[in-house]
């Protein structure tokens, strides 16, 4: 009898505790499923904030905006689907000038940019370039050639190997390279003696893929000639020093009712060309360097953070710990330096914007190798448009809101 009554009140204490513990099990599964509620709204609400543009965004939420910026597009690269994350094409249009189109990278845009520039040709193309691995670009250049286009490549002979280049030699199209051991450093595409692409991005796998970089097209026959004319002395075997003739007019020329002017290196004088346009600077200069080693380019940045000018730079987080580079000798003169945030690629523009209203861009690191020795070009654009545009980049790689 005593075991059976044991027995029993066993069971009636564990009915007991399985009673009780119901309502707790209830309020767990109501828990996780609130939780799981609220962290679905907060996703929801981080990526329409995210896709909100960033000039409707207070001041006090942009630290909020820039992070969920920056973790969306992160997450899509790592993905490794082409989904569309960022301005990375953009027409600046200006009334009575012709139309200016911008590439940015990362992305799969510029070279799909570049590829359909080159299918523009009626007449001729003429590639300037250090670093060609792109077998898209190899192909449209190809295609160029079969339609009747005459086809012409210039290359580093450090690069000239590489197999794209090889499937262009081997059809036929002309192919030269410098054979110095100064680098020939030029990206630039003419076609038709009208339309010119220059700037920073070498047709490689790593410059569409991971690089800071940046492409325009601007349709000018005399910016074209400009370009055209030194190409020819490359052609003809004329490198670095011995591509000695300098740019007619100073390079400068209306492209519509925009002043632009066009230098090379080593014949141009390239750094005391943009030393005079720093000289000009009233309220702001903005730069994005792979590079920033020259001593006259940096001493005139000093000058003007000394009298008051704001000058930031974003810097290759690589190139700015050597011992050459002048980022430590800018911040002690009061310029702020920023480390690229890229840890992907490398910040891989040449670019500096003056005041809001002025663009200089190309292949011109701002080293002395560039100033003296290597094959560069630089493009000076008089546009506010324009320099709007490449400020809005400088804080996209600022902040890191790319993708990297």
């Amino acid at each position: 009898m005593a075991a059976k009554k044991e027995k029993g009140t066993s069971s009636k204490t564990s009915e007991a505790k399985s009673s009780a513990d119901k309502p707790r099990g209830r309020l767990r599964l109501r828990w996780k499923s609130w939780t799981s509620l609220l962290l679905l709204a907060v996703l929801c609400c981080s990526i329409a904030i995210s896709y909100i543009p960033e000039e409707y965004i207070p001041g006090f939420l942009e630290p909020v905006h820039v992070f969920c910026l920056r973790t969306r597009n992160t997450l899509i690269v790592k993905t490794g689907f082409d989904i569309y994350r960022y301005d990375d094409v953009v027409t600046v249009k200006t009334t009575g000038s012709p139309d200016i189109t911008v590439y940015f990278a990362p992305g799969k845009r510029i070279a799909e940019g570049l590829c359909n520039f080159i299918s523009t040709a009626n007449k001729t193309v003429e590639v300037c370039i250090y670093d060609l691995d792109l077998q898209e670009v190899s192909e449209a250049l190809l295609e160029a050639k079969k339609r009747g286009v005459k086809v012409s490549i210039v290359t580093d002979s450090d690069n000239r190997k590489l197999d794209a280049v090889e499937r262009l030699a081997k059809a036929g199209i002309k192919v030269v390279a410098d054979e110095r051991s100064t680098i020939m450093h030029n990206k630039f595409v003419i076609v038709d003696s009208r339309w010119v692409w220059t700037g920073s991005f070498n047709f490689t796998e790593n410059g569409r893929d991971k690089n800071d970089n940046n492409a325009l097209i601007l349709e000018s026959p005399e910016i074209a000639r400009f370009y055209h004319e030194k190409f020819e002395e490359y052609l003809s075997g004329d490198f670095s020093k011995s591509a000695s003739d300098t740019t007619d007019d100073e390079g400068k020329a209306l492209v519509g009712k925009i002043p632009v002017q066009v230098a090379f290196s080593p014949s141009d004088g390239v750094a005391e060309i943009i030393c005079a346009q720093l000289s000009e600077a009233k309220e702001c200069v903005y730069v994005m360097a792979f590079v920033l080693t020259s001593e006259p380019i940096a001493q005139k940045l000093k000058e003007l953070a000394e009298r008051g000018v704001e000058v930031h730079c974003i810097l290759d987080r690589g190139q700015a710990k050597t011992r050459f580079s002048q980022s430590q000798s800018l911040k002690n003169s009061g310029v702020k330096i920023h480390i690229s945030p890229n840890s992907r690629g490398k910040m891989h523009h040449k670019v500096i914007t003056i005041d809001e209203d002025t663009v200089i861009t190309g292949s011109y690191n701002f080293s002395e190798n560039a100033e003296k020795g290597n094959d560069e070009n630089i493009i000076i654009i008089k546009s506010p448009g324009l320099a709007k545009l490449f400020n809005k980049e400088f804080k996209r790689c600022l902040n890191g809101t790319k993708g990297y």
